[in-house]
């Protein structure tokens, strides 16, 4: 759930500003990198306790603003735990355009935009660690055969990670226990001490520092200035502001080390969506279309551990539409007692799209349209007898009829019923879910050898058309899991090749 604030008017933005630059802005950056990460130590599968001296969401926004202020102010206080739990509270009360209301009655639109900013303020935060790197090299390794990919290649996606795919993943685990067992930091120099020669005999120094500079640092005046542009124009949505320490969640102090304030920053940056924005950036529209090929054929072979849970999966079929070919959705499930149409749809809302249920919805319809237009005719192509899809059971056997959306990253309230509206009704129950949704549902479905998860999936509620949280919960306690295992994650994992290094920590 998230946290909502506690004073109905709200701390100003610029009350809350002065109030971190009170702080010599390094000690604070070394201070929260000490402290996220302790706090991530004593509960890696809980992001969030409520005990912590500081949520990880005021975490990243207290270094923004400390380094937005200046790196090498002296004449301030020394900040201390009992500063950042004050800080903290000051994220949480800090000013909503909902609490501007005052007294004013509020609507659902008012509400649900609230929500909105809060999911896409804290959610993140509280994503498996490892899920989104595990997924890389799966997804990446792979063919690129053109005319299909116009862009994407083994060495396209070198040259944008500095390093090989197998590489780069093994990478995360590498830096992410770097900065937990030295405070948040990294020294470069660590590298050359002779416990660290097994970690270079797997991967050169060169390339551990390639990834590094290129992929994960910048120096501390790059980002001062980063941290200080862009910022929205009304107060009380600049703690939505973008964080240049996405992007480069190590800072380089003048003495050459990284602090990290912010730890989900480093493993953040060994994901999907990471390459995405550099691809972009570097290629273009070209880099996106291929990405959605990848993210097309990376969830037909999720789907695929579904026939252990006595499914059967058909990838897209071609058929004819007069003197043109064309495709139906890029998957479907048929279980005894339930078909299941799937669409990819590589959709990112960008930020400034997160911060009103307005933008937000115009900003999902174009994609969930088409998605619904694809689902929908293949639907109707299947009942009405179209030869091309005579592989499929008939229709007239009676088995429930369930749609799927498949997006690359979670959409917070895209199973809103506010949102659900914008595309219009579908003929039979949908969900959207994010890719990781999926590989749990998929691998809990394997788990309890049943589709009932996916009919769960798509009960719905009074705001919510659909709810994969509850439907994975129900499932778990049905088989008895606590956390799904999905087998091409789990290979992934596999394959990280790290020796043990004696013990000792770097450093």
């Amino acid at each position: 759930m998230p946290h909502v604030p506690q004073r109905i008017t709200g701390v100003r933005y610029d009350e809350f500003v002065p109030a971190v630059r009170r702080y010599r802005p390094i000690a604070l950056l070394r201070l929260l990198a000490r402290t996220s990460t302790a706090q991530l130590k004593g509960h890696p599968f809980e992001a969030v306790d409520v005990r912590d001296p500081i949520k990880p969401w005021a975490v990243s926004l207290v270094a923004r603003e400390a380094l937005a202020g200046g790196a090498h102010v002296t004449r301030r206080e020394q900040p201390t735990l009992q500063a950042l739990r004050a800080l903290d509270a000051m994220v949480i009360d800090l000013e909503d355009p909902l609490s501007l209301n005052g007294d004013a009655s509020v609507g659902e639109e008012t509400i649900t935009g609230f929500m909105l900013r809060t999911s896409y303020q804290q959610f993140p935060y509280q994503q498996p660690i490892f899920g989104d790197t595990a997924r890389m090299r799966p997804m990446l390794k792979r063919a690129f055969p053109r005319p299909k990919y116009q862009v994407l290649s083994d060495a396209v996606i070198a040259e944008l990670l500095g390093a090989d795919i197998d590489t780069y993943t093994d990478l995360a685990p590498f830096f992410l226990a770097a900065v937990m067992t030295n405070a948040g930091t990294f020294d470069p120099t660590w590298l050359d001490q002779p416990h660290f020669a097994p970690i270079r005999e797997t991967v050169p120094r060169e390339q551990i520092l390639r990834v590094y500079d290129t992929r994960l640092s910048a120096p501390v005046a790059s980002l001062r200035k980063l941290a200080k542009a862009g910022r929205h124009q009304r107060p009380e949505l600049r703690q939505h502001d973008f964080n240049p320490l996405v992007n480069a969640p190590f800072i380089i102090l003048p003495e050459g080390i990284g602090v990290a304030p912010q730890p989900a920053f480093v493993t953040g940056r060994f994901s999907m969506a990471a390459l995405y924005y550099a691809g972009v950036d570097r290629y273009g529209n070209a880099f996106a279309t291929d990405l959605g090929h990848v993210n097309e054929e990376y969830t037909v072979e999720q789907l695929s551990l579904l026939n252990q849970a006595g499914a059967a999966i058909h990838g897209e079929i071609a058929y004819r539409d007069g003197k043109e070919e064309k495709f139906s959705v890029d998957g479907i499930v048929v279980y005894p007692d339930q078909v299941i149409f799937v669409e990819v749809k590589s959709l990112r809302p960008r930020m400034d799209q997160r911060l009103d249920p307005v933008s937000y919805a115009k900003g999902l319809r174009r994609d969930f349209v088409k998605a619904k237009d694809q689902l929908v005719t293949t639907y109707n192509l299947w009942r009405g007898g179209h030869d091309a899809f005579a592989s499929l059971p008939s229709p007239a056997e009676g088995r429930a009829i369930r749609g799927l959306i498949v997006v690359p990253e979670p959409l917070y309230l895209a199973n809103h019923t506010m949102f659900v509206q914008a595309i219009g009704a579908m003929p039979f129950p949908s969900a959207v879910v994010s890719l990781t949704q999926l590989e749990n549902l998929v691998a809990v479905a394997a788990a309890e050898r049943s589709g009932l998860v996916f009919q769960d999936l798509t009960a719905g509620s009074r705001h919510l058309v659909a709810d994969p949280t509850a439907a994975l919960n129900r499932a778990q306690q049905r088989a008895g899991v606590a956390t799904p295992r999905n087998e091409i994650l789990d290979a992934s994992f596999g394959a990280i090749r790290w020796p043990k290094v004696g013990g000792r920590r770097p450093g």
